[in-house]
């Protein structure tokens, strides 16, 4: 029998595989995943599990890019973790490692696909007295290769000598598996808990109740038994009650690691059950809960209970996610839950989404009073909500932002998520962008910003047509932290400046994993229109249809793309069939004016805008006005309408002089164009990003469309 130095090196490669807990050199620090630190010199910085964890997949995929589905398919495995959980890992590894993610020297971000680690990997040297050479499986190994080394060696006697090294080789193929022992093989390491589910206590001591007592201990030892990380123990089913638990086989206890215990009490027709978790080691009470509910569908209420109670252990047994529980700001894990799902569905980007994670958001604070992110998650999906609703759920969601803004106030006046929230009133407040302006540049100028204010005041440069500026401000816009909610979308809002064909597939992209983002379904559908695919837009209209609940964004997707068909023409009873009459259409309405050259019309509709459709104007006019006629945004009758709704000429000067102030501390300086509209005093119609052949290119698809539009045919939107 010969070992082929091939094989030795395959057996040493599959140990050292093995050995990813060990400490690695990543540029200047010292990485350590089994204690969760890096370091350097004599600096120790300790992150969380999960993060530690995004990091050891870097390194082991070091100069690949590894995709957020990557990410969260090897990593969190759960059906609520969304692109949002990985970013805020990636955001923490940055911080820690002190990496500008404009200019990475350890993770890049790689557009549209994910993330790549680019530091130089090293080795940590070991001490002598900490070599791996003196474990027993190295040992074993070594006794391998010096057997390999006799046979070469030494040509006499050479059966005995390869007797020898398969004698050595059965005893490793035996010994390693017993003799492996890392961190990351134990039972301990792979995060598996011994749970003993006691039969639960019938304290009514009647037939009816027991078997009740036992259907729930039955239905929680199944649900349990469904959580990846937990061995259930459990003793045989009979009538035993928790006074009788002394009769149990005490190494049915003994194994666990802890102990689920019960009682079930029925009274005038309600349940009431009590869940205690138990530390085996000392019998400390380490989670408990209480269920008072109606007996009018039993199989529905034990459901509940298991539900309930089988969302917290999963959280509670688990290390990683207690901490994060702990690092997300709370101790009740029902809260946590509620949380991580309000979380999932504020991401999905629909009406019925954002409903949902209301409900969630309110969910966690009922079960814990004093959970801050839940109160920011709360708020940030009611102001999402408003975005893309009508007047009354407008002042419907900004009143549940004002009762967020105050009971945090009251729980926690220096909590730092006030200023979050505080923005986040502003915005909801169409009538306040001067304000919201001042206040983003004061903190800006403070040189300690929050992190949503560079992405913020992009926007409000974004919706003031000066797209450059806005670009070099949302390059300095940080993501938010670990454990940290943003009220800022960076992504969406770098797809804001792209051309037509350009955020078509940036939007695509975002649908995959966002199939129902009513906006992004509509934008797709807009420009694959402007582009002349009407057929694939009418798929993403219909698509937008769907989930659009108040139809305001379907109608003006509808008009767009009707307009860009042909089929509504000035003054044509198919114009005058598109107008709603509706306040909150108005600003639809006049878009729609103003696209077919009805300036007078246009301007009615817009000057009776609702104070809470003002966000619209703001936020979405820098894109409709691509599709007026020059003779509209040339016109002193339309300029002076966007004057005197606090959107015109003043607006943008205003936001030249707070470029222009924040220079020193920003580095971002005013394009030619605008500092030539600024100098002249004058409005800066077109945004001043796009190269004159990128415009070029949109005027060119813009007159072809209305030029073509007798010969659509079949393609035209019927």
């Amino acid at each position: 029998m010969h070992i082929r130095k091939q094989e030795i090196t395959d057996m040493t490669q599959n140990i050292t595989d093995k050995l990813d807990n060990s400490p690695i050199k990543v540029g200047a620090w010292t990485v350590s995943p089994a204690a969760c630190t890096i370091s350097q010199e004599d600096r120790e910085i300790k992150i969380t599990p999960r993060s530690m964890d995004v990091l050891r997949l870097l390194i082991a995929n070091a100069g690949s890019v590894v995709s957020p589905s990557d990410f969260l398919d090897t990593i969190w495995r759960s059906p609520i973790a969304s692109d949002h959980a990985v970013h805020k890992a990636i955001a923490e590894l940055r911080s820690a490692l002190e990496d500008d993610a404009h200019q990475p020297i350890y993770i890049k971000t790689v557009p549209k696909r994910g993330y790549t680690l680019i530091a130089e990997l090293g080795q940590v040297a070991v001490p002598p007295a900490a070599k791996p050479e003196h474990t027993p499986e190295i040992v074993a190994l070594d006794a391998v290769v010096d057997a390999h080394r006799m046979s070469v060696n030494s040509p006499a006697d050479s059966w005995l000598r390869r007797a020898l090294v398969a004698a050595v080789l059965c005893a490793l193929v035996i010994l390693i598996p017993l003799l492996w022992r890392t961190a990351d093989s134990t039972p301990e390491a792979e995060g598996v808990v011994k749970l003993a589910v006691l039969p639960f206590e019938s304290r009514d001591f009647t037939d009816e109740n027991q078997i009740l007592a036992e259907g729930i201990r039955d239905s929680l030892i199944n649900g349990l038994g469904k959580i990846s990380h937990l061995q259930i123990l459990s003793a045989a089913n009979a009538s035993k009650t928790l006074s009788a638990s002394s009769n149990l086989d005490r190494n049915f206890l003994r194994d666990a690691d802890h102990v689920l215990q019960g009682s079930v009490m029925t009274a005038d027709g309600r349940l009431r059950v009590i869940v205690q978790l138990v530390r085996a080691g000392d019998g400390l009470r380490e989670y408990s809960d209480q269920f008072d509910l109606p007996m009018n569908d039993i199989f529905a209420v034990q459901d509940q209970i298991v539900s309930n109670v089988v969302s917290a252990l999963s959280i509670y047994l688990n290390d990683v996610e207690r901490s994060e529980m702990l690092d997300w700001g709370t101790t009740n894990p029902l809260a946590y839950e509620r949380f991580l799902r309000g979380e999932f569905y504020n991401n999905q980007f629909n009406p019925a989404d954002w409903e949902r994670a209301i409900s969630y958001h309110k969910a966690a604070i009922e079960l814990d009073p004093n959970f801050m992110n839940a109160y920011h998650g709360l708020a940030t999906a009611a102001n999402n909500l408003a975005v893309y609703s009508g007047t009354a759920k407008i002042n419907e969601m900004y009143e549940l932002v004002l009762d967020v803004h105050r009971e945090v106030s009251r729980i926690e006046p220096d909590s730092p998520i006030l200023d979050s929230i505080q923005a986040i009133k502003l915005r909801m407040r169409g009538s306040s962008y001067i304000q919201q302006e001042m206040q983003l540049r004061e903190q800006i100028m403070s040189g300690n910003p929050p992190h949503f204010a560079m992405a913020h005041y992009a926007l409000l440069l974004i919706g003031a047509r000066m797209y450059k500026e806005a670009a070099d401000f949302l390059n300095l816009a940080s993501e938010a932290g670990p454990y940290e909610i943003s009220p800022d979308e960076v992504w969406s809002y770098r797809i804001n400046v792209l051309t037509p064909s350009e955020a078509i597939l940036a939007r695509k992209n975002q649908l995959q994993d966002r199939p129902f983002h009513v906006s992004f379904l509509g934008s797709v559908a807009v420009n694959l229109a402007m582009l002349g695919d009407f057929r694939q837009a009418q798929i993403y209209l219909n698509q937008q249809r769907e989930v659009d609940v108040e139809g305001i964004l379907e109608h003006y997707t509808e008009v767009i793309m009707s307009f860009l068909a042909g089929d509504i023409q000035p003054g044509s009873e198919e114009f005058l069939a598109a107008l709603k009459d509706h306040p909150d259409f108005y600003y639809n309405n006049g878009m729609l004016s103003f696209m077919v050259g009805d300036i007078e019309r246009g301007i009615s509709y817009w000057q009776n805008l609702e104070p809470e459709q003002l966000r619209r104007l703001f936020n979405v006019t820098h894109s409709a006005e691509k599709y007026f006629p020059d003779h509209v945004l040339e016109s002193p009758d339309y300029q002076g309408l966007l004057e005197a709704l606090g959107a015109g000429v003043s607006w943008q000067h205003r936001l030249m002089e707070g470029v222009m102030q924040m220079e020193q501390m920003t580095g971002v300086s005013l394009s030619r164009q605008s500092r030539d509209a600024y100098d002249k005093g004058v409005l800066m119609k077109d945004n001043n990003l796009w190269s004159e052949q990128q415009w070029a290119e949109f005027n060119h698809h813009k007159m072809q469309r209305l030029s073509q539009a007798s010969t659509l045919g079949a393609n035209r939107i019927h």
